[in-house]
């Protein structure tokens, strides 16, 4: 019976098959690949979340915080023109034209967070269409404090490996950013790295040529 060849080898398998050390692999140059599961984003992709999401976020808890203030401020004058409230030392009575001011201040603050709630709803959603599962080349300066270290820091970004099919959304090569994987890992190592079958053979005819 023939036996299946696997797709990929593990970093460890690639050396004992090779009779190196995985440092000794690792300093060939040959593209590896590592596991991910989470968000990968074109870095121009407006759904990428430096392209919006986090000042748009920031902007939302500004206008949330200033709304708490000036309804509360809305609220204590209200009950001070009807005798209700005394108020402190620190605050004056508004007239009209200020409570009006004040007012229209409120309304747009409830406006715009009902905007930017409804914004953030939708960078959310479409965010969630660029989940990956599946391979990603890592890049040299990774493999590079991998074979120092034998770890690295979990990359922020990687390369898309090329598809057989071409049907990838992000173009094979193209370089992305990595977002919230599951589960969080704060570190890449040596065992996380594969080799693609296809590229053992290749050096190993090279080195027989």
């Amino acid at each position: 019976m023939p036996i299946i060849e696997p797709i990929t080898l593990t970093l460890a398998e690639l050396a004992s098959r090779w009779n190196q050390t995985t440092r000794q692999v690792l300093e060939q140059g040959l593209p590896m690949y590592f596991y991910f599961d989470g968000l990968v984003f074109d870095f121009g992709d407006k759904w990428h979340r430096a392209n919006g999401d986090v000042q748009e976020q920031q902007a939302l808890e500004a206008h949330q915080t200033r709304l708490s203030t000036v309804d509360l401020d809305l609220q204590r004058q209200a009950l001070h023109k009807r005798g209700l409230l005394k108020l402190t030392q620190w605050e004056d009575a508004l007239s009209d034209e200020d409570l009006r001011n004040l007012q229209a201040e409120s309304d747009r603050l409830h406006k715009e967070i009902e905007r930017l709630t409804a914004l953030l709803k939708e960078r959310n959603e479409e965010r969630q269409r660029h989940v990956r599962n599946g391979l990603l080349r890592a890049a040299p300066r990774t493999l590079r404090d991998i074979a120092q270290h034998g770890q690295s820091k979990f990359p922020q970004f990687a390369f898309m490996p090329n598809s057989p099919t071409g049907n990838e959304k992000i173009a094979g090569g193209a370089v992305v950013a990595l977002e919230d994987g599951f589960p969080v890992k704060a570190l890449l190592t040596e065992a996380d790295l594969v080799i693609a079958m296809l590229d053992v053979r290749s050096v190993e005819s090279a080195d027989k040529g």
